[in-house]
């Protein structure tokens, strides 16, 4: 797996793999490594040991819907790729990202990944354990302590 850089609601990973991307100048298809987690950031990295994506689009806020299939009526796949495996997702802010996987299954997996991504409440952000803990934290915790037995007496 990729060394990634996660955000708190980037924990859980729905989907991770290669599709290809459709870039929007001249329209040219290329294979990229996506990522899609369960706090709904969809990843889209050049190269799988990539540490920074390239794009990162919020699905929960941005994503307005999505065709798949032949609702793509626009789109053409790569070669040798069928149309149902097309997936076309429209943002806010006109922004438009284009998708085709390589085969019918792994189409039908990216689209369960999103909608899930999208839907999902987001998860409860886990308590930090010690060893994440930093000074300043320490420092508050010793103090807090402190009034509380001074409370005390």
């Amino acid at each position: 797996m990729a060394s990634l850089v996660t955000d708190k609601d980037d924990v859980i990973l729905l989907k991770a793999g290669w599709i290809f991307r459709q870039k929007p100048l001249f329209k040219k298809w290329k294979r990229s490594w996506m990522v899609v987690s369960l706090g709904g950031n969809l990843k889209c990295f050049a190269k799988k040991r990539s540490s920074r994506p390239q794009t990162t689009f919020n699905l929960k806020l941005d994503l307005v819907s999505f065709k798949q299939g032949a609702q793509c009526r626009t789109l053409l796949p790569p070669p040798e790729v069928p149309t149902t495996c097309l997936i076309e997702m429209y943002f806010t802010g006109d922004r438009k990202l284009s998708l085709c996987a390589h085969d019918m299954d792994s189409a039908a997996l990216w689209i369960q990944a999103i909608t899930k991504a999208q839907s999902d409440k987001a998860l409860p952000t886990p308590k930090y354990s010690r060893k994440n803990r930093t000074k300043e934290d320490a420092l508050k915790e010793e103090s807090q302590e402190q009034n509380k037995r001074q409370q005390k007496l």
